[in-house]
């Protein structure tokens, strides 16, 4: 009799311990959050950062099946679909401005049409690739009255910050729509003016922990150990003046730092000469990127150019080839390599490389070595 009194005293006891167990277990806060910043993707933070509303970045465009099944797409073959969006009661209009493209082109039926509100759709139109804002690679993109002003804040310094409090400040950063009404002018307040575009509504939330991870861990030189970088038209200016004589807005200096410039050969044979030729310039595959003679405007890596010199006056030479554009436009090289040139024909895929890989890959652009095996090219020559 005892022994059962005893045991089912030692029952209830041991009842009591595990229910007050329960009490005790930790549940992390933050479990849920750390859980969405593990599975984000970098990568494709940065094809957000260069263009967060482009197909290659996860946004999807409107499809013949879409139009079917909802007529209201009809016209919109083509144009990045609202279903996609956090919100998707979303209108065409206020992710991709279709009308204010055809009032200024005539053009009723682009297939697509560029975007008219281009840099709104771009943070990196604002916050340059190399997270440096108006002290960096990107003070020579400010050109044009018309043109977003280059942020205050450096990005860079968000790789300090805790991730949901990245998360937070950009989901919760503004309330401005892009619609047709509004201009890219980040000058007329009346069009909208410097406020971003409301996130919240836009980016689902795992396309904003994609755009942290990148800022976390993705933007790279944060101790000048790529490259370094000298600009010559003073301090920022809400036009950028043209820089004096023959100095380029930017250049840059000790490319590649203590990279391996005979690694960074080695791996720019296995994974880019296929297309970019052994020189640089292309192959049948693909043509090089097309630089300016670098007098004025060195910002487009691909396909475009300012053509002025500094006077103004006279057509400027361009350079052709990956050996410019890693000289001449580094950051906007590597970001480039990161992230792939998507939305091209042929699409150059991004490029899995690790930041010993990256210093390599720009070493071997560097020095006189580095001219003689990725020579410029001053008149555009025929693909190999």
């Amino acid at each position: 009799m005892k022994t059962k009194s005893l045991n089912i005293v030692m029952i209830g006891f041991i009842a009591f311990m595990l229910q007050s167990c329960t009490h005790d277990i930790y549940v992390d806060p933050q479990a849920s959050e750390k859980e969405a910043y593990a599975s984000a993707d970098a990568i494709n933070g940065a094809k957000l950062f260069s263009n967060f509303q482009h197909v290659d970045a996860g946004w999807g465009l409107v499809t013949p099946a879409d139009a079917t099944a909802n007529p209201a797409l009809a016209n919109l073959v083509g144009w990045p679909n609202p279903k996609y969006a956090a919100d998707p009661t979303l209108t065409e209009a206020e992710i991709k401005a279709m009308a204010t493209y055809t009032a200024q082109t005539g053009v009723t039926t682009p297939s697509p049409a560029p975007q008219a509100n281009r840099n709104f759709y771009s943070c990196s139109s604002c916050h340059p690739v190399d997270g440096m804002g108006r002290e960096g690679a990107g003070i020579s993109k400010k050109t044009a009255a018309n043109q977003p002003q280059l942020a205050t804040n450096k990005l860079i310094d968000c790789k300090s910050w805790d991730p949901k409090v990245l998360f937070d400040a950009i989901k919760n950063v503004g309330g401005r729509q892009i619609d047709a009404t509004k201009t890219a002018n980040g000058l007329d307040l009346t069009l909208g003016g410097q406020t971003h575009p409301d996130y919240s509504r836009i980016l689902t939330d795992e396309k904003i922990w994609d755009l942290v991870k990148w800022l976390k861990e993705g933007i790279f030189n944060e101790n000048n150990d790529l490259y370094t970088l000298t600009t010559h038209n003073g301090p920022y200016q809400t036009v950028q003046a043209t820089p004096i004589g023959s100095a380029p807005y930017v250049t840059y200096a000790n490319i590649g730092s203590d990279g391996d410039a005979a690694a960074g050969v080695a791996f720019y044979a296995q994974k880019c000469s296929y297309c970019h030729g052994v020189d640089g310039h292309g192959t049948t595959n693909a043509q090089g990127p097309i630089m300016p003679t670098g007098v004025v405007n060195q910002t487009n890596g691909a396909g475009s150019a300012n053509p002025a010199t500094a006077s103004g006056t006279t057509a400027a030479a361009k350079l052709y080839g990956l050996g410019s554009f890693f000289r001449y436009n580094t950051a906007n090289a590597a970001f480039t390599v990161i992230t792939g040139k998507f939305g091209n024909v042929p699409w150059m895929a991004a490029t899995p490389i690790t930041k010993k890989e990256m210093k390599d890959l720009i070493a071997a652009f560097n020095g006189p070595s580095g001219l003689a095996r990725f020579p410029d090219f001053t008149t555009q020559l025929p693909n190999p």
